[in-house]
């Protein structure tokens, strides 16, 4: 147990892509990549007209590397539960663990999956 998470943590960045392509996102983790973001005032307001589903979608663009980092360190802490778990020194269920863990992959997602679901909902256009 412990040398399989040490060797997670070793490759961190390829356990969370392995894990975003597991569940059908294409979302891929590099720790070296760095992206500059622009946003301007008339996205916004142009996606404002244009419904919730648009909205949604231009505020979940800006917020992407939020919510992609908060899902990484989601399953960070999910996997240093289960070390705990190992060891003794907590009393978590692995069960809680493992939906801890892919939690973290659905908010690294949250700009996928937000609008598939108002889609599915049928709130938006």
């Amino acid at each position: 147990m412990m040398i399989a998470v040490g060797a997670t943590f070793l490759s961190f960045p390829e356990f969370l892509n392995v894990g975003n392509r597991t569940l059908g996102f294409a979302a891929n983790v590099d720790l070296g990549a760095s992206q500059k973001l622009s946003f301007s005032t008339d996205t916004l307001s142009n996606a404002a007209r244009g419904g919730p589903l648009q909205t949604l979608t231009a505020i979940l663009t800006v917020w992407h590397t939020y919510f992609a980092c908060y899902g990484a360190l989601i399953v960070y802490f999910a996997l240093v539960r289960q070390v705990g778990r190992a060891k003794g020194t907590n009393n978590s269920s692995p069960a809680l663990n493992a939906v801890m863990g892919i939690s973290g992959f659905f908010v690294m997602n949250a700009d996928v999956i937000a609008p598939a679901l108002l889609k599915e909902l049928k709130l938006g256009s």
